[in-house]
Order: C-alpha cells, then sequence, then structure tokens
C-alpha cells in the first residue's frame, strides 16, 4: 500500500518561519495532488466521456485519502492496550511542573547561603513531588496505610529473640480478621503436571492452610479424583484448552478479594511461605495489585523473580533488580514466580486467552503497569517451583506482535528482532501516524532505503544531491531520519537539472519509484512508502574552500553515509530558526493542542506516543543498547 502523496513547489520564502517537527511547510499533500490532477483535466483537448472519467478519478483518489488512509495504521490501534487504563495524567503533570518551579526559584534564592533557612520545606516539598509522580518511592513523611483487616498484622521482635533468625517477624492475634478461607483462593493451573506432583503441592497447601483450592487440569485428570472434597475442587479440562481461558473462567466464580496464581509449583512448604505475608502487603499497598515471593528451583538455585521492564519506542527489555522497596518487598514491573493478586484486577484484566504461559504473564503484567497497578516481590515469602522461567523466540513473538515491540530483550541477556511481517504491521499511513507516534524502525529502514535510491541514481549518472530540510534535520538532530517523518527530501545542482529531468526520473523508475515534474525545479519521486521531494539550488559547494570541494560533506545517516550541504548545522540552524535543535511535532499537526510541543496521544499509554518523549535531545531516541541511561 502507498502512503505517498505528492507536493506543491518549494519556495524560499516557504522555507522561513516553519516548525522543527520535519519538513519545512508548504500546502497539504492530497490538496496538492487532487491539483495537479485538476490542471491536468483543464489544459487537456479531452471532451465529454473523457474529461468526466477524469473528474471521477479524482474523486476516487480524494475519498481513498481522506478516508482509508486516515484511519488505517501500521498497528492495529485497538489492540496496542488494555481494557483498563490509569487516568490521563496531563492535567497532574502541568501542577507538578508548577510546583518544580516553585521549588526552582526557592533553590535560585538560597544559592550561596550556609544558613539553611527554608531548607526543610523545601525538602519536604521536593520528597512530596517524587512521591507523587511515582508512588513506590518511599519518603520519611510518608503515613502508612491502615490495615483493612484483611489479616492480621506482624511486629518485629528484634533479632536476639530468636537467633537463628526464622521467626523475630511474628503474626499477631487479632479479632478483626475474618478466617484465612474467606480472603484468599488458590488457583492451580497444573498444565504438564503429573498426578503425583499434582497431589504434594495440594496436599501440603492444605497442611499449612484451610483454603479452598481450585486444580485445573488439562485431559482425562489421571486419579486426582482423591482429591476432590475438604476445601480441593478439581476442574477437567480438555488438554486443548488453553490455561490463560481456563483462569480467567475460574476467576469469576472466585468470592474471595485475592486469589494465588501458581502453574510451576513442585511443593510448598507454609513455614518459608506466609500467604498472610503477602496479603497484608497488598493490604497495606493501596496502588498495588500483585505480590509475588522469590522462587527456589529443583536444583536448588534461588532467585527473588523481581523483574524491571522498559518499553517505548519499539523496544522492550528487562533486567533482574529493582529500584525501590518498601515493607521489605521490592516494586517489581513484572514478576517470574508464582504470585497473589487481587481479585478485581483479575476480572478488569484478565488473561489473553490465545496465549499461554509464560508470554501469557509478560503481556498481562504489562498491562497491569499501563493501567496504574503496582506489583511487588517479597523475597522472603518462598516457592518451591520446577525451573527458572525461561521464554522461547516465539513465545516473545506473541508478546512482540501483541504490543508492537521490534526488539526485545529478555532478562537472561539475549537480544530479539522481529520484522514487521512477523508482527503483522505495515508501513501504511505514515502521514497520519506523527501525528501521535514514532515511526516504527521497520519503516524508518524503508524510507531510509527509498531515500538511498535517489543517492544510487546521483552515483551512478554521476550528478550531485545532498539532504534538505526535514531530511537534514534529521542529519543533524538524530544522526538519521526524524522518527516522526514521513517524507524525504533533497536537493540536486540546477547545472544537472536537464539530466535529472532525462535520465534520473528513468533511474527512479527502474528502482520502481515513478516520478513527476511538478513545476520548474520541483519534482517527485513516488516509491512504495514515501514520496521523495527533490529540489536544486545552484553551486551547492561553493561555501567550501576551492581545494576541499571535490569531496563533499557527508553523515552517517540511519548507516548509510549520506551527502549533506557543506556545513550541514548551518544550514538547519538558518532555515528553521531558533532553539531549532529542540523538537515538536510535524508542522501538518502544530497546534492541534495549544501549548504543547507534542500532541496529546491517541493511544494513550502506548509505548511509542510522542508525548512519552523528551522534546530536546536525542539519546532517547536510539536503541536502548546505545543509550547512556539504564533502567
Amino acid at each position: 500500500m502507498w502512503v505517498v502523496l505528492s507536493h506543491s513547489p518549494m519556495t524560499e520564502k516557504s522555507q522561513r518561519g516553519t516548525g522543527r517537527g520535519a519538513s519545512p511547510r508548504r500546502p497539504g499533500r492530497d490538496a496538492d495532488l487532487i491539483m495537479f490532477l485538476w490542471r491536468s483535466m483543464c489544459v487537456t483537448t479531452w471532451r465529454g466521456g473523457a474529461a468526466l472519467l477524469l473528474l471521477l478519478s479524482v474523486v476516487s483518489i480524494s475519498f481513498y485519502f481522506y478516508t482509508y488512509l486516515q484511519w488505517r495504521l501500521p498497528f492495529k490501534r485497538e489492540s496496542i492496550l488494555p481494557s483498563v487504563q490509569s487516568e490521563d495524567c496531563i492535567p497532574s503533570r502541568k501542577e507538578l511542573a508548577r510546583r518544580l518551579m516553585r521549588a526552582q526559584r526557592q533553590v535560585e534564592r538560597l544559592a550561596g547561603k550556609v544558613d539553611g533557612t527554608a531548607g526543610p520545606s523545601l525538602a519536604q516539598e521536593l520528597r512530596a513531588i517524587a512521591r507523587e509522580l511515582d508512588p513506590r518511592i518511599a519518603t520519611e513523611d510518608a503515613a502508612p496505610r491502615p490495615l483493612t483487616g484483611a489479616v492480621c498484622g506482624e511486629v518485629y521482635r528484634d533479632s536476639d529473640v530468636d537467633m537463628v533468625c526464622h521467626q523475630n517477624y511474628m503474626q499477631m492475634k487479632c479479632d478483626d480478621a475474618p478466617p484465612f478461607k474467606e480472603v484468599l483462593t488458590v488457583i492451580l493451573s497444573t498444565k504438564g503436571w503429573e498426578a503425583p506432583r499434582v497431589r504434594t503441592v495440594v496436599q501440603n497447601i492444605r497442611k499449612y492452610y484451610d483454603l479452598d483450592v481450585v486444580v485445573l487440569s488439562y485431559g482425562s485428570g489421571g486419579d486426582l479424583g482423591t482429591l476432590r472434597g475438604d476445601g480441593v475442587s478439581v476442574r477437567t479440562l480438555s488438554a486443548d484448552t488453553s490455561a490463560s481461558s481456563a483462569i480467567n473462567r475460574e476467576v469469576t466464580k472466585v468470592r474471595t478479594p485475592f486469589v494465588l496464581l501458581a502453574d510451576s509449583l513442585t511443593h510448598f512448604a507454609g513455614n518459608l511461605c506466609s500467604l498472610e505475608r503477602l496479603v497484608r502487603v497488598l493490604d497495606h499497598e493501596g496502588q498495588a495489585g500483585v505480590a509475588a515471593g522469590s522462587y527456589r528451583t529443583l536444583d536448588g538455585t534461588w532467585h527473588h523473580g523481581c523483574l524491571l521492564r522498559r518499553m517505548e519506542n519499539y523496544q522492550l527489555a528487562y533486567a533482574s533488580g529493582y529500584e525501590n522497596s518498601r515493607h521489605e518487598c521490592m516494586f517489581c514491573d513484572d514478576v517470574v514466580g508464582p504470585f497473589v493478586a487481587r481479585t478485581a484486577l483479575l476480572r478488569k484484566l484478565p488473561l489473553r486467552d490465545e496465549m499461554e504461559s509464560p508470554a501469557t504473564l509478560r503481556d498481562w503484567f504489562i498491562s497491569v503497569h499501563i493501567s496504574g497497578s503496582l506489583a511487588v516481590v517479597c523475597p522472603d515469602v518462598m516457592f518451591f517451583v520446577d525451573e527458572a522461567p525461561a521464554m522461547t523466540r516465539q513465545e516473545w513473538l506473541q508478546v512482540a506482535a501483541k504490543w508492537a515491540v521490534q526488539h526485545v530483550w529478555p532478562h537472561n541477556g539475549e537480544k530479539l528482532e522481529f520484522s514487521c511481517p512477523e508482527l503483522n504491521m505495515e508501513c501504511v499511513n505514515l502521514v497520519k501516524m506523527v501525528s501521535s507516534f514514532l515511526v516504527p524502525p521497520c519503516c524508518r529502514d524503508e524510507l531510509r532505503r527509498e531515500l538511498g535510491l535517489v543517492q544510487e541514481c546521483g552515483d551512478e549518472l554521476g550528478l550531485y544531491v545532498e539532504l534538505q530540510a526535514g531530511s537534514l534535520l534529521g542529519a543533524v538532530k538524530t544522526d538519521g531520519i526524524l522518527p516522526w517523518d514521513f517524507d524525504m527530501d533533497v536537493m540536486t545542482d540546477c547545472k544537472d537539472q536537464e539530466a535529472w529531468m532525462e535520465k534520473g526520473i528513468k533511474c527512479m523508475a527502474r528502482k520502481g519509484c515513478s516520478a513527476v515534474h511538478m513545476i520548474s525545479s520541483y519534482w517527485t519521486a513516488t516509491c512504495n512508502v514515501s514520496v521523495v521531494d527533490i529540489l536544486c539550488r545552484p553551486e551547492r559547494l561553493t561555501p567550501l574552500p576551492p581545494e576541499l570541494r571535490g569531496v563533499p560533506t557527508r553523515v552517517n545517516y540511519n548507516g548509510r553515509m549520506i551527502v549533506v550541504p557543506p556545513n550541514p548545522a548551518m544550514v538547519a540552524r538558518n532555515c528553521y530558526g531558533p532553539e531549532y535543535l529542540r523538537h515538536e511535532v510535524h508542522w501538518r499537526y502544530t497546534g492541534e493542542d495549544k501549548g504543547l510541543r507534542w500532541n496529546r496521544c491517541a493511544a494513550p499509554g502506548f509505548h511509542a506516543c510522542l508525548e512519552n518523549f523528551p522534546t530536546d535531545g536525542n539519546i532517547k531516541f536510539n536503541n536502548f543498547a546505545q543509550q547512556l541511561v539504564g533502567l
């Protein structure tokens, strides 16, 4: 599908006073194409039916551009976000910005003073702002949230009470907590388990806790019938039933406020795994929806199971570790062991039926984060599992396709890359996409390839060609194509114009791009994904010293060396004016959201929304491996 529209000529006047988002401002491309066809119709000698046919063509093309392409995007917008999202945070961001500016002015007033006046109040304000921005951050003035009575509280008796350090934290007795059976339900998804393993896990859970245990058995169920009764239910399902759909159905029947989900247990020891501890932490942390424990594998390897995750700009990366803690638990973006979750959260955000664990859990925890809920790992609570969770490339592809990410870094140090066809993504309607989103890397690769076709023709014919306008701006600011641009812009030398018109257009046609001479020195090459706009200006190399004009200035442009003006940044600065190194949305969409350099996103929370990224600097637009900051 072509996402290309023709341009009107760009004059010297149109280059002045433009935005910094991409190419200089010029009339809308859709209108340009329609006017071009209309002028063609007006000057032709056709009459009657021919004129009517051409008019119908114009109407058809207009309808296509203004309806179909306006709604279609490379990814399926309706599928990249969970059904539950956190509330829009832009108003709160503005309020926090005002508070930070007040604090900044206080810092300026205190600069150079040593008496410490106003220091405590300033520190308190900064702590409050930090906690509002990220509720995981612990601050000295943060009062603990009172328990709601789901479980009794606990007390620390000091380390010298129990020198073995197994029981210095003790649960207190209380009268207002309900029976634990009314608080927590256990759901065991036993796909792939042998019957003896199922019995061992169930019997040990029941040994320590009087809880309702639901066993999801896939296939005949073996001899698990003996487990039924005394709080244990066995649901026998067909072997091809997905664990996700089975869990979702069972969650709808749960009557307790919390659920323990486990699909990898091999044993259970209540003296090492306090389920009350996990419920208590969720009771304390109102914004937390999931509490997990550490895990020990059959070979004795222990791991806390807390992962941090970063997903932005079509990239997804995991790291094992944590940055914040509270109640002796780690705040995590994802957990890789059995966990306790709020039943209400599992109902609002059901597991994805078409996925199987562990892919479904990676997908689910992304949705949990976007919904505004937190996850914690309390590593003193230990589960016994068969092996450390691992995912194949095919399983990661399920997650990548759902969230439109091309590059994945699992926490084991691998690096996976997926193509647009694998992700069912197409490079269509980039002109619409850049109003809200960064362009996918595979589409930027195609834009660069099509830009290279002009360069190849120039090299083959011995003709000069250099970057201009938005493409030049990308070379200066982001070392390549601006991630919010959708067309390519080049400049030739006017002494070569006749050769370009005679041979260059034929060369572009051989490479699969149709060319149209619009007016005067301006022409366009329409390729598969983009339009390359081509203008000429005389004497391109004269600013260089005479002895250096044989070697034009070049830049590494997304991995390919491309010619630019003798001093590319000087040309960009003079073209775009003050603060040209800062970013803003493409000029076509400037002003849609007053006062914002990026527009508000059409799919808030999506990792490639422009509003998620700074309006200055280029590091955040790089590959994760090239960025200076870690997770």
